[in-house]
């Protein structure tokens, strides 16, 4: 069916499964270059240095949360916007939203530069590194608010949900600077390396989206004539909601490493964040999930004006986003989480104090932590972004118990010390959180239990019969022979994993489609014959299957 004519639900249902898959895709490929960098970096350059990068984005998450909001506003927006066939009031937003964001970026920007010293000052920065730490924070913030200044023309693709096609430029980028990070650190650069390997990747990203914005989007028109007054509220509105938000996000995203700098120093918060490295990674895979859940659930908003066939779908499309982004961050995390010793290793090949604890901690507490994604980005969708707070408030008071408690009983800080006070926070606040968005968004305990809960222990179990040998096996192993066993011991997990799943979670629709995907692609890819007629569970024409 043509997508002009095409019902939302059906809609969004396509170009979800297409958005997602390509997403996942080239954020394997983004895994598989960051797992090695960290190793390479700090045989370069050292624990110290590494912090003081970790450091500099710590500044710019905060510095770039004066303008994030408007990247939801224009997400949002441009759904609903494009579902109507409103392109003159998405244009006018948009350019709008340029014309005040490269002003305050230019402000911010400014600002940091004049205020340098006392901002180097509070980080305590050893003084034979604050030069370096100049060049690297002033570069990596100045090209951040740069990319937020004109990221309009990134964020209308995606508002339009053609999220596939960003993901060509995106691995672009991210492969020019693997490349670039390798040669200009391995030719003495250091962490001077990074940060132009950091513009470089930046510059590519920005001038190919504004290219493709333009070709995949005939409506777009950028112009200071678009600019309208009227713009402005709904950008305070909607976007001064979710600003604050991000703060609350970007605090408890970082505030492991803000609170080791002025604690233990920037060698500790460099530790927490190469204990932290690999979860974050972790990430990235599900979120494919949550990235394309705003402008879904924003085109059906926009789309279907029936309130309870609207509030059904949305229903379904949080059940199902929850079960599959589930299971896929648990995936990774049993795996971070139950071969600890065997991945740092190999990874490292160093040890350093407290890293085998931080790893298991945050790789447990980033699936439950992702396991909230779902209902944030949907409730952002459709216009109810203050509902994050019952999140992300919640875990800011939970970290003014949490981390004096930890302190108390440990006597001491220390990064363990640290990490186990953030995480005991997020965990809690997480179960408060989905507690509320299961009730809000109309999904009953048993369901959720059944679809969402429970297959998220299927990786638990499979890597729980393995982690004995594996990590015995590995850790006493030379490097290279570590990473053959790791690599044996990884396949053997997936395995596992998707045998186990296969026949105990998955429902007779999902095996159907699941043989249907993989006979596409052997026909596609490997020229293989067409041996499966099987085809998925037609989709009700206004409707999200579960």
């Amino acid at each position: 069916m043509n997508s002009h004519t095409e019902q939302p639900g059906a809609k969004v249902n396509r170009l979800l499964t297409k958005n997602i898959l390509s997403g996942s895709a080239a954020k394997i490929g983004y895994l598989l270059t960051r797992f090695f960098i960290p190793p390479f970096v700090l045989m370069h350059v050292g624990i110290e240095r590494y912090g003081i990068w970790a450091t500099c984005f710590i500044l710019v998450a905060y510095l770039g949360v004066s303008t994030v909001g408007i990247s939801n506003v224009y997400l949002k927006y441009v759904a609903e916007y494009d579902a109507r066939k409103e392109y003159d009031r998405a244009n006018s937003l948009l350019s709008t939203g340029i014309f005040i964001t490269l002003p305050v970026s230019i402000l911010l920007f400014v600002g940091v530069w004049f205020t340098w010293p006392q901002l180097i000052g509070l980080l305590h920065i050893n003084p034979v590194l604050q030069t370096d730490a100049r060049e690297v924070a002033l570069t990596v913030i100045g090209v951040y608010l740069g990319s937020i200044g004109i990221s309009a023309f990134r964020d209308a693709l995606m508002g339009s949900q053609k999220i596939s096609t960003l993901q060509g430029t995106w691995v672009i980028g991210y492969l020019l600077e693997t490349f670039f990070i390798w040669y200009l650190v391995s030719n003495g650069r250091g962490i001077r390396g990074l940060v132009e390997a950091f513009l470089i990747r930046n510059v590519v990203e920005n001038v190919l989206n504004i290219i493709l914005a333009y070709r995949k989007l005939p409506w777009l028109h950028i112009s200071w004539r678009n600019f309208d007054m009227c713009n402005i509220r709904t950008i305070f509105h909607f976007g001064g909601a979710v600003q604050m938000m991000s703060l609350l996000s970007i605090v408890l995203d970082s505030i492991e490493r803000a609170i080791a700098v002025p604690l233990i120093g920037v060698g500790g918060a460099g530790l927490l964040e190469i204990g932290t490295k690999l979860p974050t990674m972790a990430v990235l895979l599900p979120n494919s999930f949550s990235t394309a859940f705003l402008p879904a659930a924003s085109y059906l908003s926009g789309g279907i004006n029936c309130i309870q066939e609207r509030g059904a779908i949305v229903s379904q499309l949080y059940l199902r986003g929850a079960r599959y982004m589930n299971f896929t961050s648990a995936y990774f995390c049993a795996f971070l989480a139950l071969f600890p010793t065997a991945i740092l290793s190999v990874w490292l090949h160093q040890k350093f104090e407290g890293i085998t604890l931080i790893l298991v901690v945050f790789a447990v507490t980033t699936q439950l932590h992702l396991l909230t994604g779902p209902g944030t980005s949907i409730l952002k969708g459709i216009g109810r972004p203050w509902q994050e707070l019952r999140y992300s408030g919640a875990n800011i008071v939970l970290l003014l118990i949490t981390l004096p408690l930890t302190r108390l009983i440990f006597g001491q800080w220390s990064t363990s010390v640290i990490a186990i006070g953030v995480c005991s926070a997020t965990v809690l606040a997480s179960a408060y959180f989905l507690f509320y968005a299961n009730r809000l968004l109309s999904v009953s305990f048993a369901p959720y239990l059944r679809k969402v809960l429970l297959p998220g222990t299927i990786p638990y179990l499979a890597a729980g019969l393995l982690a004995w040998p594996a990590n015995y096996l590995v850790a006493g192993s030379s490097r290279l022979v570590g990473f053959a066993w790791l690599c044996a011991t990884g396949v053997l997990y997936t395995v596992l994993v998707v045998a186990i799943a296969y026949f105990s979670a998955l429902a007779a629709e999902e095996k159907v489609k699941l043989s249907s995907t993989w006979n596409s692609l052997t026909v596609r890819y490997f020229n293989m014959p067409d041996r499966s007629q099987l085809s998925s569970k037609p989709i009700a024409s206004a409707g999200i299957t579960a």
